[in-house]
């Protein structure tokens, strides 16, 4: 199967959960000083695991995610591998830590379309994107979404594919059977942000927890995979 390389974390772990049919999370845990950690997980249902490696002609026991590719990319930017496994043939786990994540988003002006980090007298913020524009930038940069995999899902986010997502639900069945279908309903993605102070603003996608000093957004594979309107987040925090 086909690799590609990372240069950072948190935007390339979500999307990649959502454009390969997976169910995943990621949690980034900000600080003052502007470093972060960062633990994804990312599993792929059995049902639908069977039938990409079909599609993709990838042995049953081969992992679908390179862990060691993961480590030695995010490595290679800095950023500090605490954890990187393939828990499964057809899981991921992750664990980080980014020492700026100000200064990583500036180094790179693809993943820099997606996350921005702001800062300011007495605040800090940061604003999450993803859209037709931005996921093919995602796709390119995180191993593990294999070409001929893309191709034959031919995800709308990432093709010139205009269908609804009911449309589309409609091909994956017809592709992917009806049990994969199935348990694709059932799966989303969801980032939760840990932050250093009280919100002071959010918009977006964002949902603000009882503490006021968290902030999350989940979203469906189907939806991410078809992404009629973007998902975003923002939010601003006292420091």
């Amino acid at each position: 199967m086909r690799r590609q390389h990372i240069v950072a974390i948190i935007a390339l772990a979500s999307a990649s959960a959502a454009l390969s049919s997976c169910g995943g999370s990621a949690d980034l845990a900000l600080r003052p000083d502007r470093s972060a950690s960062v633990s994804v997980g990312v599993e792929v249902p059995a049902a639908v695991d069977a039938k990409l490696r079909r599609l993709a002609s990838s042995d049953a026991g081969a992992a679908l995610f390179d862990a060691k590719a993961v480590a030695a990319s995010v490595g290679a930017r800095g950023v500090a591998v605490r954890e990187s496994v393939a828990p499964s043939p057809r899981a991921y786990r992750g664990s980080f830590e980014i020492a700026d994540i100000q200064r990583l988003l500036a180094s790179d002006p693809e993943l820099s379309r997606i996350l921005e980090y702001g800062k300011g007298p007495g605040w800090a913020s940061l604003r999450v994107r993803i859209d037709r524009g931005s996921a093919s930038a995602l796709a390119r940069l995180f191993p593990g979404l294999d070409g001929d995999l893309l191709e034959a899902l031919q995800p709308p986010a990432l093709y010139d594919n205009p269908v609804s997502a009911a449309e589309y639900r409609t091909m994956l069945s017809g592709l992917l059977g009806s049990t994969a279908a199935r348990a694709l309903d059932g799966l989303a993605f969801a980032l939760s942000v840990s932050l250093p102070g009280a919100v002071l603003e959010s918009g977006g996608d964002a949902r603000i927890g009882p503490s006021r000093r968290s902030a999350s957004l989940s979203i469906s594979a189907l939806e991410a995979m078809v992404l009629d309107e973007p998902v975003s987040l923002y939010v601003k925090w006292a420091e």
